[in-house]
């Protein structure tokens, strides 16, 4: 059995609440607000009730929600009669001078005081927190958007009123918790500090668990699932975005921040508390506490710590590891007895995960694996302009050739057959290391002349994440990364492309006595290895390894369906001010004849037609990422949905489906995935499925916080006694008390179970007592262990378990890389369609419009 950080409680568990009704005038005086930028500066939009909610947190010191009191989802959310929650009830004279002057600073200084008579003629209410849950009986519960925030309170507060005792050799240390005005739990006391010499850096981080209560399919009880985090704190304020202050008259409660950045007089960059916190707090008789500077923050000093904005290098590693996830659900369930909480846990199924075929293509199955393009000779041409590159790329290709132990002997310019339909063809391209943008029409000209019938895939070298020399940033230049539009350019002809980083040669002072050893073995380059691997992927090569581990008599179509929501800018750069949806649909074609490899191919949206896959990719790559019109509500989604279903009728119709989705992406576009519809209602594939043809739908959620995170196999004998037993590689299910089951595979990553101690310290101690010997494995990231959830909402004619187990197994095997992917081939080949795209969560290249249609735009 695997245990999990996930907990189910009785609703007697859910206590109390302080509750302030608000009438429907409140929302219309709340519409008439003016739009507006913040305390200093930013983008003017409509206020939203979470900037007052967290003005009342500062003067509070206590966790508050303000939010439209619905169970559906709703287009104008102020329409909406609303509800103020917090744990305590606010003082009466602080309420309402808190509001006046929190709306009278958004309306510039004008006091018109609208909104405090209303919050403050509310009576206040304190119910139970259960009496707000519909549909337990069915197994289907749910509850108004605001209970999902709140419910977790009571159940923080209760953890933190025990510390968390953490054995330390023969002592015990414990680490005291205090809650934030988010409800997150903080080891404020307890900080994680680093040093290193060479560069001289010192890094902070501290503990934190967030809760989120979510709903499990046919599950009658709320699950609250335990989400430890690793968080680092910055060392300065630039582009610091979130800040934890030790302020108030609640000094067991941090406030939790959003802070901007304005000039001061002298016109340095410094720190503000947004939502007019600071003003409100004034007003109110209280002050802010001091902004420490950034030697305090850098030295750890004063009573905020702010958040490092975004992946950054730092000194200390993310994660917490396995043993201290251990630790902690060992601990909950000691601690939270009246009434009891259940721990989530996954029982193991008879149906193994197997790998039968490891690594890449081999030479033998490799013109079978090619056949899957659809095309009848393949070309791989190799991009360089470093000669140790072009070495890597020799050696890598060298084990499709009759000699895979001497490097490839070919020239540049000229085609080298590998085999009977796998060509190669290097070229030298200077450009590649153009500091400045290029002319990539111009420079891949040569192209032109290789149109002749061959699929043509481009390996390419690339310098990874250039970094100014010295010399550069004195002269304020930067090296472009030319990743992005190189690949457009390769798409403008057809060509799907895979990026292989530079690496320098080696200082012959570092090779050691085994390298130079004529008879020693070189190491093996696994990144070119795996970069090849990833194009022959993109070309659509398809070995028999996911035929051998799955058992189709019918030959279905297995179909993916990723979508994405992208945040698109159409005023200026940096300002995203609307949304488009990214969808890519994959369709893998079985087969029973052993000649025929199974193909894959993807949707074309420009041709309303299906294309092998190479092909496919490279018509998505070069028009505008994402739909118009489409997203994941109301009419969009609608839109959405009709698009989806209109590709999936292209499709053969003699042959079954089986489609799998992406739970947390496409459930607000096909309800029937949703937990409290679960099979009910509208799902892919609705048009198509008729007494001779069956359509299943499997659903695949891999969210952190949606799916329960695993502790430990209890069913394993453990080898360390400190060290959690892992998953193994099997199926593993759940069944609820209404008979619904869901199924999971569980593992640990592939850093936690190589690269020596490194990969798995967190298995063994915790960051709390992590010996002095050790202490450089700090800077690592340490793992924990992770888990996919697979649902089927709608199984047409076949087993659901044996459903699960095809998505399992499609997950297990790879064709790219030698570990588990998230999601099962078809779906994963999708969302790898989408991240190569040249738009990926970067510039939109907008269609130009007309004066009439900008005139409408602006109108509407």
């Amino acid at each position: 059995m695997i245990s999990t950080l996930a907990f189910l409680f009785p609703y007697t568990a859910l206590g109390k609440i302080t509750l302030y009704p608000l009438s429907s005038e409140f929302g219309q005086a709340w519409s008439s607000l003016p739009s507006y930028g913040d305390a200093k500066s930013g983008k003017q939009h409509r206020p939203p009730y979470a900037g007052l909610a967290s003005a009342l947190s500062a003067v509070s010191g206590q966790p508050v929600v303000l939010m439209p009191h619905t169970y559906d989802v709703v287009d104008d959310e102020f329409a909406q009669p609303a509800v103020a929650v917090t744990t305590r009830a606010f003082d009466a004279w602080t309420l309402s001078t808190a509001v006046r002057e929190w709306e009278r600073c958004v309306r510039k200084g004008e006091d018109a005081n609208t909104l405090a008579p209303l919050l403050a003629a509310a009576e206040v209410e304190h119910p139970d927190l259960a009496s707000y849950v519909r549909g337990a009986e069915d197994g289907t519960p749910h509850a108004p958007g605001w209970f999902y925030r709140v419910a977790a309170w009571n159940f923080a507060q209760r953890l933190a009123r025990t510390p968390l005792p953490v054995p330390n050799g023969p002592r015990m240390r414990r680490i005291r918790w205090r809650m934030d005005t988010q409800g997150s739990l903080i080891s404020w006391d307890d900080v994680t500090r680093r040093t290193t010499l060479k560069p001289k850096r010192t890094g902070y981080a501290l503990h934190k668990l967030d809760f989120r209560v979510v709903t499990q399919p046919g599950e009658p009880l709320f699950a609250l699932h335990v989400l430890p985090t690793f968080s680092r704190l910055a060392t300065h304020w630039a582009s610091t975005r979130t800040v934890f202050i030790e302020h108030g008259t609640n000094k067991d409660t941090l406030l939790r921040m959003p802070i901007g950045h304005t000039k001061d007089s002298d016109g340095h960059w410094v720190p503000y508390a947004r939502n007019y916190a600071a003003e409100v707090l004034d007003a109110c008789g209280m002050e802010l506490t001091a902004w420490p500077t950034n030697d305090q923050l850098a030295a750890g000093q004063g009573q905020m710590r702010a958040l490092v904005p975004a992946p950054v290098p730092h000194v200390l590693g993310k994660g917490v590891g396995t043993r201290f996830n251990k630790i902690l659900a060992d601990h909950i369930n000691e601690t939270i007895k009246r009434p009891k909480i259940i721990q989530v846990g996954f029982e193991p199924t008879p149906i193994e995960l197997t790998r039968p075929t490891r690594g890449a293509v081999t030479r033998a199955e490799l013109d079978h694996a090619l056949a899957a393009t659809g095309s009848d000779t393949v070309r791989i041409i190799a991009l360089y302009n470093d000669g140790t590159t072009r070495r890597r790329m020799t050696k890598a290709l060298a084990r499709y050739t009759s000699t895979p132990d001497r490097p490839l002997d070919c020239s540049d310019h000229d085609d080298r057959h590998l085999s009977e339909r796998l060509i190669v063809r290097f070229h030298r391209l200077r450009a590649l290391d153009h500091t400045d943008k290029v002319d990539w029409d111009d420079e891949l000209a040569f192209l032109d002349q290789l149109q002749d019938g061959t699929l043509n895939g481009a390996w390419v070298e690339t310098i990874w994440n250039p970094k100014p020399t010295k010399r550069e940033r004195e002269a304020g230049q930067h090296r472009h990364d030319h990743k992005r539009d190189l690949r457009r350019a390769l798409y403008e002809r057809g060509i799907v492309s895979q990026f292989l980083a530079r690496q320098n040669a080696p200082d012959p002072d570092d090779i050691t006595e085994a390298e130079t050893d004529a008879d020693a073995d070189p190491p093996t380059d696994y990144k070119a290895i795996n970069a090849l691997r990833d194009l022959l992927f993109r070309l659509g090569c398809v070995d028999d390894r996911l035929r051998h581990v799955t058992d189709l008599a019918d030959e279905p179509i297995l179909v993916g369906i990723h979508l994405r929501q992208q945040r698109i800018s159409t005023r200026r750069p940096g300002a995203a001010d609307r949304t488009q949806m990214v969808e890519v649909l994959t369709a893998l074609h079985t087969s029973n004849d052993p000649n025929r490899p199974w193909h894959m191919g993807s949707y074309d949206h420009s041709s309303h037609d299906w294309r092998p896959q190479a092909d496919a990719e490279a018509a998505f790559g070069r028009h505008v990422i994402g739909r118009d019109g489409h997203a994941r509500h109301e009419e969009g989604a609608l839109l959405a949905r009709q698009h989806i279903e209109s590709a999936l009728k292209v499709l053969p119709c003699d042959r079954p489906l089986i489609i799998f989705v992406d739970t947390e992406a496409c459930r607000t576009i096909w309800p029937g995935l949703q937990n409290v519809r679960f099979g009910t209602g509208p799902l892919p594939g609705d048009d198509l499925r008729s007494e001779t043809r069956s359509v299943a739908v499997v659903a695949i959620n891999t969210s952190y916080g949606e799916v329960p995170t695993p502790v430990e196999n209890t069913a394993s004998p453990r080898k360390n006694p400190k060290r959690p037993p892992k998953p193994q590689d099997r199926l593993y299910k759940r069944t609820t008390s209404t008979g619904h089951t869901s199924w999971y595979i569980a593992q640990a990553s592939r850093a936690y179970e190589g690269f020596g101690s490194a990969g798995s310290i967190g298995g063994v101690h915790t960051r709390f007592t992590l010996p002095q010997e050790d202490w450089a494995l700090q800077r690592k990231d340490w793992h924990s262990f992770t888990a996919t959830q697979i649902t089927v909402p709608h199984a047409g004619e076949r087993d659901p378990q044996q459903l699960a187990a095809l998505a399992a197994q499609l997950c297990h095997q790879s064709l790219a890389w030698d570990a588990r992917t998230r999601h099962p081939f078809p779906l994963h080949v999708a969302g790898a369609m989408d991240r190569a795209h040249p738009e990926y969560r970067g510039p939109s290249i907008e269609p130009t419009l007309t004066p009439e249609a900008d005139d409408t735009q602006d109108a509407g």
